[in-house]
């Protein structure tokens, strides 16, 4: 299995990274959404886990481009953001994510969602 990382805070991305080391056979990672964007016409991924809040392009408009691809229409998305209320969620869930993890998070709460998400 293999999973994208898409987030501008290195430690973060960097602390996602070494949580879920153990569960994927790949981890890429970016840091803007036009490096995103270059990863997903390259190849698919199961899983992505995205920002919202990315300096180039937002998560919703990543998510948006992920959802109208039919390659990658069996890719599940993880949104982990500071947003956090409850219209941030859900417009999130609307635009095409599986689930959402508020930051900060705690490291068993994001791989009880990313098992929760690749089991459906």
């Amino acid at each position: 299995m293999n999973v994208i990382i898409i987030e501008d805070d290195k430690n973060i991305a960097n602390l996602e990274r070494l949580a879920i080391s153990s569960m994927f056979d790949e981890i890429d990672m970016a840091y803007t959404g036009e490096q995103a964007v270059e990863l997903l016409e390259k190849k698919t991924y199961d899983l992505i886990l995205l920002d919202i809040m990315l300096p180039d392009k937002t998560g919703y408009d990543i998510s948006s481009y992920i959802r109208m691809d039919p390659r990658h229409k069996m890719t599940k998305i993880v949104m982990v953001s500071a947003k956090s209320t409850n219209l941030d969620v859900d417009k999130g869930m609307l635009i095409g994510a599986d689930d959402y993890v508020t930051k900060p998070f705690e490291i068993p709460e994001l791989i009880h969602v990313i098992n929760n998400v690749l089991s459906n």
